[in-house]
């Protein structure tokens, strides 16, 4: 008997996917990079890409021109060197007490935040022969991981004192570089310019995706790209023509499992949520919270069927989402069910999930399951 692997089983099996068009991001890079030239442009790829899948987005961006990749996690900077990735990777989370030896290793750029980190840093650098590059982050108001401006010149001394680490650059992050009143923003900057004026670094950074549109002087020599990356304009109320060019690189979809008549007063799904004021087509579709659809849209979402938008009816479960077929008399079982992307002149995109949820679209694609496989294309947009 021929044997068939778990991974293609999952693949074939699934009832909901996400597809990776993987032309919309090569368009979102070379976009990018136009905007922040002549900085270069890293791709952020934390969180598995904010759910589009790390590896295949690093090799792509790469390829499109991206001149490093970013990530939070030792964990998530090994996989990538592990998948074969040798561009150079910065990872901007802090570094655990276990994190220095595989640092040492695989040539991971890192962020120093302490004397202790650096000490732990250079004793790995030693034992496996290899400077290590490190980078400080300057706080200007975000009140996460950086450091003071007299700490962070305190530590680059620290730093430079070492002769296994090479100090690469230095970086701030904005609170709020998408706010229209950019002044807050332009003060931020100038403090961190001052401050790294005094550290002299080779490389600085501080433009995330709202700032390489609303703030381009924050470009600096490279700008960390994340949602942007992935097509969504990082602000979209302050309707900058650029940004709104950047195509979305995911589509979630699933298909029409059953077709059930459900007639005037009787409700659908569980609690009662909504009761048919009419006799009713509804539709059940293979998605459901497992697999990231928040429960939250019961029943005020809809998806997309032929071209036509078809309500969310009732609670949303475990595995499956019911729909409204009755406007939609042609819908068949087996029909393909967009729920985040475009069908035909109709889409549903990532902000407008984000606003009927009140987040943000980084939640949305983050929370879309794994067992949700992701299916690369090369469509151009």
């Amino acid at each position: 008997m021929a044997q068939v692997s778990d991974r293609s089983i999952r693949a074939t099996s699934a009832t909901s996917w996400a597809e990776i068009n993987l032309a919309a991001l090569r368009h979102n890079v070379d976009l990018l990079r136009r905007q922040a030239s002549p900085a270069g442009v890293a791709a952020v790829v934390k969180a598995d890409a904010y759910g589009h899948g790390a590896i295949t987005i690093a090799r792509a961006a790469l390829e499109a021109g991206a001149a490093r990749i970013c990530v939070f996690t030792i964990r998530e900077a090994v996989e990538l060197r592990e998948a074969g990735i040798d561009a150079p990777i910065l990872c901007l989370g802090p570094v655990l007490a276990e994190d220095p030896d595989p640092i040492a290793a695989l040539d991971i750029g890192v962020v120093v935040d302490s004397a202790t980190t650096v000490r732990r840093l250079a004793e790995a650098s030693q034992r496996a022969a290899r400077a290590i590059r490190v980078h400080i982050n300057i706080d200007t108001g975000m009140q996460r991981y950086g450091l003071q401006p007299a700490q962070a010149i305190e530590l680059a001394h620290v730093a430079r004192s070492v002769d296994v680490l090479e100090l690469e650059g230095v970086f701030t992050h904005f609170a709020d570089a998408g706010n229209s009143q950019r002044q807050p923003s332009l003060d931020a900057l100038q403090r961190f310019q001052e401050t790294a004026d005094q550290i002299g670094a080779p490389l600085r950074h501080a433009a995330a995706s709202a700032a390489v549109f609303n703030l381009p002087q924050a470009s600096l020599d490279f700008v960390r790209a994340g949602i942007s990356l992935y097509g969504v304009d990082p602000t979209p109320e302050l309707k900058d023509p650029t940004a709104a060019l950047l195509q979305p690189v995911l589509s979630w979809r699933t298909r029409l499992l059953a077709i059930r008549q459900v007639a005037r007063g009787e409700s659908v799904s569980y609690g009662g949520l909504w009761a048919a004021e009419r006799d009713s087509r509804i539709g059940i579709t293979g998605v459901g919270y497992a697999d990231g659809l928040a429960r939250r849209l019961s029943p005020w979402g809809d998806m997309l069927v032929r071209g036509q938008r078809a309500p969310i009816r009732g609670a949303i479960c475990m595995d499956t989402t019911m729909i409204d077929l009755t406007e939609i008399p042609n819908a068949t079982v087996g029909d393909v069910v967009t729920v985040l992307g475009a069908d035909r002149s109709q889409s549903i995109s990532a902000w407008d999930i984000a606003d009927r949820l009140d987040t943000i679209p980084y939640e949305i694609f983050t929370g879309i399951s794994d067992r949700v496989p992701r299916r690369t294309s090369y469509l151009e947009g």
